[in-house]
């Protein structure tokens, strides 16, 4: 633990160590609510600024890097538009300093390939922590995290006790169940290609694996399990031509496939069929019936925090989607500006990938790819709040040093000298430190 924490910048340390702080601890500020993570992005966002705006460590700002920003000005005007200067500024601009503020600390801090790595042995022993935790939760029965915090601040969190499987779903430090699953499952491709050991490799992703499974939530461990079909997909189909082309027409024809001969659609079967609670997926497909009603409805500015229209018997107004929660409340303008950001970064950082000149970046670059399509899907039936939303833009950040293409370059010897030295002896496959000519090298 003690190499984890020293090898990695003293930023990214604060915040992985702020997202485990349960909610309980927050600082009051007047009428403010300020949970510990965001405390840590308060501290961190203008440093991050700066250094973007310096243009250190080859840092240049990028097309992605303005769409965030925007996305972030967008959610503070548009809040402040719903609910007035004082309430909005409050909730926008909380939304905003999670958004930007996480993003930036992953982008400005994670430079290169020393630094990244050690991110990811920060990351499996911040999810080995939260499984730890989480497990007397699931075996007992008891929130003994929240319940001792209630007692010692006074702050009550809601707190729901739900068996499956006959476990109970465990919150660990984290506010919902859901939420400490996605946080352990989105970095499984990651931590994959990121350790050169097959042995360690499997033995952090069976980490990550029991700690996803703590929450008994279906959408993380689907977010797990299809980040190990598409590492499997990656060995099956090294070396053939043209496979992304390939794989999404094969998809496109399953899918089609399956709409003919199907009474209900394989979105509908995914939705219903694959969870551990069927009503539970019924009930989100009613919820994006009813939240796209509501977008077309209010297309430009959303509904702000205003309650939505649905059949009476939805009682509750929460929307389990984060892609539906943003497009209803902040309007499509909210929705484009955030999906420009991902798809611009995304293919800045697969170009970056392709020319980079250690196998390791390639292989970053499509774990990354990999966890992102894993994590975008979760986030079409978990909404994601409070930690678990600065947690996403930080992810997002992880990829920022891939897409500096001239960062890659100017950073080509140290990077070549520190696999080298990795390799020598202690890497059991070594052409996965190498630098092969082409193409990925084979794990």
């Amino acid at each position: 633990m003690r190499r984890m924490i020293a090898d990695a910048p003293w930023p990214v340390v604060l915040l992985v160590a702020s997202f485990l702080a349960p909610t309980e601890l927050s600082l009051y500020l007047g009428g403010l609510r300020l949970p510990p993570h965001r405390v840590a992005l308060l501290v961190l966002i203008l440093p991050a600024l700066w250094r973007l705006a310096r243009g250190r460590d080859g840092l240049r700002v990028r097309a992605f890097d303005v769409l965030f920003a925007g996305y972030a000005a967008w959610t503070i005007g548009v809040f402040m538009h719903h609910q007035g200067q004082s309430e909005g500024l409050q909730f926008g601009g909380s939304l905003a300093l999670e958004s930007l503020g996480g993003y930036l600390v992953a982008r400005v801090w994670i430079r290169d390939v020393a630094t990244y790595r050690a991110s990811m042995r920060l990351l499996v022993g911040a999810i080995a922590a939260a499984g730890l935790i989480a497990l007397p939760e699931a075996v007992l029965g008891i929130h003994y995290v929240h319940d001792i915090l209630r007692e010692l601040t006074g702050y009550h969190h809601p707190i729901g006790h739900e068996t499956r499987l006959g476990l109970t779903r465990a919150y660990g430090t984290f506010d919902h169940p859901i939420h400490l699953g996605t946080f352990c499952a989105s970095v499984a491709a990651l931590v994959w290609f990121n350790e050169p050991r097959l042995k360690e490799a499997r033995r952090k992703v069976g980490i990550i694996a029991a700690a996803t499974f703590m929450g008994l939530s279906s959408a993380p461990l689907l977010c797990f399990f299809l980040q190990v079909a598409f590492v499997g997909w990656d060995k099956l189909t090294r070396g053939v031509k043209g496979r992304f082309a390939l794989t999404l027409v094969a998809v496109a024809l399953l899918y089609a496939g399956l709409s003919l001969v199907m009474t209900r659609s394989p979105f509908m079967i995914v939705a219903t069929g694959m969870v551990l609670d069927s009503w539970t997926g019924y009930y989100r497909m009613v919820i994006w019936e009813w939240g796209l009603i509501n977008v077309w409805a209010n297309p430009l500015a959303g509904l702000g925090l205003g309650d939505w229209e649905r059949p009476w018997w939805m009682i509750s107004a929460s929307v389990d989607a984060f892609w539906l929660v943003i497009t209803m409340r902040a309007g499509i303008p909210a929705f484009l500006l955030l999906v420009a950001a991902i798809v611009t970064m995304s293919v800045a950082v697969n170009r970056a990938g392709k020319r980079a000149p250690l196998a390791e970046m390639r292989q970053a670059a499509l774990a990354w790819s990999m966890a992102l399509i894993a994590l975008s899907l979760v986030a079409c039936t978990v909404h994601f709040w409070n930690v678990l939303h600065a947690y996403f833009f930080f992810f997002l950040g992880l990829a920022g040093w891939l897409a500096d293409a001239q960062r890659v370059q100017a950073g080509r010897s140290s990077d070549r000298a520190h696999a080298t030295g990795v390799a020598d002896g202690r890497a059991r496959r070594v052409g996965y430190w190498a630098d092969p000519p082409e193409g990925l090298a084979a794990r």
